[in-house]
């Protein structure tokens, strides 16, 4: 729930300026993830003013569990190898 469903917020980043439909608290949370280059923001392609319409994020997955680290680390910098089986227990060769 918004204290003001209107509200219009500006975000600045390297000299530029855009509009989030957020109130200040919640769009200088928005400010901070964007400035660390957690999420991406997607401009309107509609209007001429630079309004935000989307946000997705930037880093899809920081880890990787492949059944065998409990850590959620794996050791292969996050790829899982096309063979790698996620059986904690291979099968031994006879």
């Amino acid at each position: 729930m918004l204290d003001q469903p209107d509200a219009m917020s500006p975000l600045e980043r390297d000299g530029s300026i855009i509009w989030v439909g957020l109130p200040e608290r919640e769009a200088a949370k928005l400010r901070e993830l964007w400035l660390r280059d957690e999420i991406g923001l997607q401009l309107s392609v509609e209007v001429r003013a630079p309004v935000v319409v989307g946000v997705f994020p930037m880093r899809i997955a920081r880890y990787v569990m492949d059944g065998l680290a409990l850590n959620g680390s794996n050791g292969s910098g996050g790829l899982l190898h096309p063979l790698h089986s996620l059986d904690p227990e291979p099968a031994l060769a006879e």
